[in-house]
This record gives C-alpha cells, structure tokens and sequence, in this order.
C-alpha cells in the first residue's frame, strides 16, 4: 500500500507491463450495475390539487419547505 498525506491507498498503480496478448478485463462480460429496493409506501394522505401545486408534491409526507437558514 501506498501512503498518501497519513492515509493509506489500497490500490496503489500496478507496475508497467509488457501486453501479453490475452483479453482479460477488470470487469465481468455481464456485470449487474446496480440493485434496488424502493419501499412500499404506506403514508397515502395527500394535498387537494391546488395545495399540492403550491408545495411541489402530492404525498404530505414528502412536503419539505426550505427553510433559508445558514449554516454559520
């Protein structure tokens, strides 16, 4: 492992080689990118029309006004 500024890198860069012909890849030929896992929503009360125009969303739950606050 390499050091870097008191932190360790666990990948530090392969020496130079000579190619040697063959077709070996990092990745496999059919990788799965991705996983996902959406929850089933179980909070269903919702804006009338023109409330959920005003806030951007139709779900109460998911009603998050920015506040304009600082982080000072």
């Amino acid at each position: 492992m390499t050091e870097y500024g008191g932190y360790r890198n666990p990948y530090p860069r392969a020496q130079k080689r000579e190619p040697c012909g063959c077709s070996i890849t990092p990745l496999p030929a059919n990788p799965v990118v991705a996983m996902l896992y959406v929850p089933m929503q179980t909070d269903t009360a919702m804006f009338d029309e023109m409330k959920a125009f005003d806030c951007g969303t139709l779900f109460k739950v998911l009603n998050k006004p920015f506040a304009g606050k600082c982080c000072r």
